[in-house]
């Protein structure tokens, strides 16, 4: 399947609905539906989060491995074995699963990230058993082509490497700069030269070794119970259970800060904040939205400087950052950079106003309905939690409850934990840089 940028980044910006830390916690949201996280006798993370008044059912199945594990050389193999797992099973083509999804009206598509790769269903609720089944035997007993279905699905990548992917993106810049990595776009899908060393066997290896019970978590949302996800786990999912020795370690990766990078490109393109720690995640989603809030109202209402612009909280191979996105062609956008660091330096000498208090509730309650009203969307938040590097299963999502404003003294002790010049993140890209 396709391995869209923009998806991978919807399911790292729905991060933002981190679950909120003791000092930042709001009362749920009514009739907010009852998680259930689990481990799984064979070693997989179950999760089942039903929701009333929906009438889809969703199934993200997570593996927690992607692209950064490639082999070295072979880089792109992740991806390209996410694109051959839908060639189908022995006992069901691909291509017959696709065109019954597609009859319902719903949607089958699987992305490849650095850490993970997730393959996703959404259909309504009344097809939802069948066809959910007969995803989980597809993905847990794949055929694995090789030969000319191999060289034919290495075409399709070549193709979508030419459309699907910006070097100028900030999502782009943003990993290179901190991880100091290689291209991002030949750390997901590889290069014609690094594809082309991949053998089947080389991808036999590699499911074998990180498609185990340990490194799943089975995400169920939506128009589902919690006995129905179960049935179908007993009668679909065909991996055996994992044995101690074939754990997969969690690795996170950690940025050299402080993170500067400025590159000459057509456009100004700009990142800037800081890592925050896990403790202020709830904390961090309403700081987000001042900022945000804040910074659109000087370089937008007041001043039209920016073509677009979104703060957020999210999560990059294990680490939790509050970073703010900019992006412009106007000959302003140079004093862009200037623009926000002034808004994250006065953030705590300025506490929420009452009509700014009043906004960021509005925008959390907001939030806390549409998840709950819409089963594809929390299935993407709930599936980009479960990818993360972490210890323990899924206990909380306080995505279902509204974050709290905080205070003017949470607010400065944020600010003074979490605002440390020497791990900010500053990247910008401009005509006017090199």
């Amino acid at each position: 399947m396709n391995m869209l940028r923009a998806r991978h980044w919807a399911c790292l910006l729905a991060l933002l609905c981190a679950a909120p830390s003791a000092e930042g916690r709001a009362p749920p949201v009514a009739d907010a539906p009852a998680l259930t996280a689990e481990w799984l006798p064979d070693g997989t993370e179950f999760v089942v989060v039903p929701q009333t008044g929906v009438a889809t059912a969703s199934l993200r199945l997570v593996v927690r491995t992607g692209a950064s594990r490639d082999p070295v050389g072979k880089e792109g193999l992740a991806h390209l074995l996410e694109h051959l797992v839908f060639h189908g099973s022995h006992d069901l083509s691909g291509t017959e699963l696709r065109n019954r999804v597609e009859a319902t009206g719903g949607t089958l598509n699987a992305f490849t990230s650095a850490q993970s790769t997730v393959y996703a269903l959404d259909v309504p609720a009344k097809e939802f058993p069948a066809l959910a089944r007969d995803v989980l035997r597809m993905v847990t007993s794949p055929e694995i082509p090789g030969g000319k279905r191999l060289e034919r699905e290495l075409g399709i990548i070549k193709t979508e490497s030419i459309y699907h992917f910006s070097r100028e993106s900030l999502s782009t810049q943003v990993e290179e700069a901190m991880f100091q990595s290689v291209s991002m776009e030949n750390a997901l899908i590889g290069t014609i030269e690094s594809r082309a060393r991949i053998t089947r066997d080389d991808l036999l290896a590699f499911y074998t070794r990180h498609y185990v019970t340990s490194n799943i978590s089975l995400v169920f949302t939506g128009a589902t119970t919690v006995e129905e996800a179960r049935r179908l786990v007993d009668t679909a999912y065909r991996l055996p259970p994992a044995l101690p020795e074939e754990a997969v370690s969690s690795v996170t990766e950690t940025a050299i800060y402080p993170v500067e990078q400025h590159t000459r490109a057509p456009s100004t393109f700009i990142a800037q904040g800081y890592p925050i720690s896990r403790e202020d995640r709830g904390t961090c989603r309403v700081v987000a939205d001042l900022v945000q809030l804040r910074l659109l109202r000087e370089v937008h209402l007041k001043e039209p400087i920016v073509s677009s612009m979104r703060v957020l909280c999210i999560n990059l191979r294990g680490n939790d950052l509050l970073l703010a996105f900019a992006y412009t062609r106007s000959i302003d956008g140079a004093r862009l950079p200037y623009l926000m660091q002034e808004t994250f330096d006065t953030l705590a000498l300025r506490p929420p106003s009452a009509p700014e208090r009043k906004l960021l509730e509005q925008r959390s309650q907001r939030l806390s309905e549409l998840l709950l009203a819409e089963g594809p969307e929390l299935a993407d938040t709930v599936a980009a939690l479960a990818s993360e590097p972490r210890q323990g299963e899924l206990v909380n999502l306080g995505v279902l409850q509204p974050a709290r404003v905080p205070t003017p003294a949470v607010l400065k002790s944020f600010v003074r934990r979490n605002f440390q010049e020497d791990r900010a993140v500053r990247i910008t890209s401009s005509p006017l840089e090199g």
